[in-house]
């Protein structure tokens, strides 16, 4: 099996760890003169140490990546079941004659991108690797909603979210001809994005009604 970048700075951190443990055991022991029969012992302790945590971080590496793998299933089927597409890059929206308007939207950006139509209007979703200090979160999720008329900058009041249905939303608000909603956290499960993306039409919906 072929290892990954990752893969391999990790394993090579847990080596480094292990065999700096060895050696600064070995350093110490010049000085303390410990007993003879520790100097195997405890070297060879601080290497199994490393490799251990070597492997920890290696399985939570590969969690994550199957948690982000899970994620992109999620938006390639909803983009399929509502007219759209799921790319990593921004600029391939752009380019495929569809004329998609959230791309070019600040707010569209991240690992995992996808847009389509819900009830005829635009809905476009961004799963971002960065850190949003506003979501408080290191994997926000973004649901942009394409407006039918300019709006002025405002934030929308948790009160008409959870009257909506949003849920466990981090912020919501509108500028322009858009309208979004952050989540902490990826999608990670069909019919929940299914009923954020509803909810965040609605909202747009009431929005523009107001």
């Amino acid at each position: 099996m072929r290892l990954t970048r990752d893969t391999r700075d990790t394993l090579l951190m847990g080596a480094a760890i292990g065999g700096f443990t060895a050696v600064l055991l070995l350093v110490v022991e010049l000085f303390l003169r410990w007993p003879w029969q520790w100097m195997v012992p405890l070297p060879a302790t601080g290497f199994v140490f490393g490799v251990l945590l070597a492997a920890m971080s290696l399985g939570d590496e590969e969690r994550a990546a199957d948690r982000r793998e899970n994620s992109r299933v999620i938006l390639l089927a909803w983009a399929c079941l509502n007219g759209g597409r799921c790319e990593t890059d921004p600029a391939a929206f752009t380019t495929d004659g569809e004329g998609w308007e959230l791309p070019a939207s600040p707010l569209f950006r991240g690992s995992l991108l996808a847009v389509g139509h819900r009830d005829g209007v635009e809905v476009g979703i961004s799963c971002s690797a960065h850190r949003d200090p506003e979501a408080d979160s290191n994997q926000p999720m973004t649901i942009l909603v394409r407006l039918s008329e300019e709006r002025s900058p405002a934030r929308v009041h948790h009160r008409k979210l959870h009257r909506l249905g949003l849920g466990d939303v981090a912020s919501a608000a509108m500028g322009g001809r858009e309208l979004w909603v952050k989540y902490d956290g990826w999608p990670h499960d069909f019919g929940e994005l299914n009923a954020q993306v509803d909810a965040a039409v609605r909202l747009a919906s009431s929005v523009q009604e107001a």
